[in-house]
């Protein structure tokens, strides 16, 4: 599968789109999940323009919505109706979920419209979502992937340790690994890693296609996974082409997924 985040249309580098999207077409994975922030803003010309790429994408897709594509730049529509524009542009759910050949996918949304705290950009899960998932991964076939995305971080590396994980993400990675969830997807941080949290696979995505850096190139995860084996290779743009840079492996063992 193909694990693309922070795209942040409105900011984008056009031939970095250009190339991911040549890059995807040759991968042919059989699922792209799209980790949050397709836009900068949430204008609806960066949400056409997210739009348009996600339609020349190989099929299956998912996507959840970030905290950029909340319009923090009106913050009445934020507060009244955050996810119209969402909606109206790309036409697709904010949590959804996929069944393919050998894996169930399902999408969760943490971004939120406001928060307790001053950084409104931090995001959260609550009761009714975490049953949604374990119902849904309990609903998967014993041989399937279990695969979780959305866009908050659930597991910090060192460089990232200041900043704050998902909102309840204690409680809900328990939850999720007791459900059976082997792999979760995020990005929001702009850099690429991987690891285990709380008995579960860990792959952050980086900034695929924006040029907001934070310490990398612009990258993209590959993943080849099975419910034994587990393959993170992190793909960076070299300034003509998507290449290997790094990778991370896991294999489920007696007491759950470790690194191999």
């Amino acid at each position: 599968m193909a694990h693309i985040s922070d795209l942040h249309f409105g900011r984008h580098i056009p031939a970095v789109v250009a190339g991911l999207q040549e890059a995807l077409v040759q991968m042919r994975p059989d699922l792209v999940a799209l980790s949050g922030d397709l836009t900068q803003r949430a204008k609806p010309h960066e949400l056409e323009a997210a739009a348009a790429f996600i339609a020349s994408l190989p099929r299956p897709t998912l996507a959840v919505p970030g905290n950029h594509d909340l319009p923090g730049w009106e913050p009445l529509s934020r507060l009244t109706a955050p996810w119209r524009r969402w909606k109206a542009h790309l036409g697709l759910p904010l949590e959804t979920a996929i069944r393919g050949p050998g894996y169930l996918a399902i999408g969760l949304k943490t971004a939120r419209r406001w928060g307790l705290h001053l950084d409104w950009s931090r995001g959260r899960i609550n009761a009714t979502q975490l049953a949604r998932a374990q119902r849904l991964a309990s609903s998967a076939s014993p041989g399937a992937l279990r695969i979780l995305v959305a866009h908050h971080p659930f597991m910090l590396g060192h460089a990232e340790r200041h900043r704050g994980r998902v909102g309840h993400a204690g409680t809900a990675l328990t939850a999720f690994a007791d459900a059976g969830i082997d792999l979760l997807l995020g990005g929001h941080l702009h850099l690429g890693y991987a690891g285990i949290a709380g008995r579960i696979v860990v792959s952050q995505a980086g900034t695929a296609t924006s040029s907001r850096y934070k310490g990398e190139p612009n990258t993209f995860n590959r993943i080849a996974a099975s419910r034994t084996e587990i393959r993170v290779e992190c793909m960076h743009w070299t300034g003509g082409r998507f290449a290997p840079k790094r990778v991370w492996g896991f294999r489920r063992g007696p007491l759950g997924w470790q690194m191999a």
